[in-house]
């Protein structure tokens, strides 16, 4: 295997697992502060602001916060995920947006670290 392109496969390896660790504690931390969400089924009103969603958590309490651009209305009828112990905040997915990018840039970088490996493994093999 020529030197150079030993070093490269190095590089990108340490890289990629160097990243991928690092960032995969940042998408750790993220989905921990980002809370637990439940899935609910809201009511969408229109009110003179714009639309609002009503729903009813586990408790009986009632919550109400502004329709959230994404959101498709099915006949009045939202499913969205609130936020446990908040009546004021939804969303459209369980996971935020950030925690979802950032578990895809920690496998993005997993998964380069692990093809450098395996790249230098077999081409260090074929080599004898």
């Amino acid at each position: 295997m020529p030197p150079a392109l030993a070093i490269a496969l190095e590089i990108y390896t340490w890289i990629g697992l160097g990243a991928a660790v690092v960032l995969g504690i940042m998408a750790l931390i993220a989905w921990v502060a980002d809370g637990s969400w439940v899935p609910v089924r809201a009511v969408v009103t229109a009110t003179p602001v714009g639309p609002v969603v009503r729903w009813f958590d586990e408790g009986g309490i009632l919550g109400e916060a502004p329709l959230p651009p994404g959101a498709s209305v099915h006949d009045e009828e939202v499913e969205l995920w609130a936020r446990l112990g908040r009546h004021d905040t939804v969303r459209v997915s369980r996971t935020s947006p950030f925690v979802r990018s950032l578990a895809r840039l920690t496998a993005g970088f997993a998964a380069l670290a692990l093809i450098g490996l395996v790249v230098s493994v077999v081409l260090l093999f074929l080599e004898g």
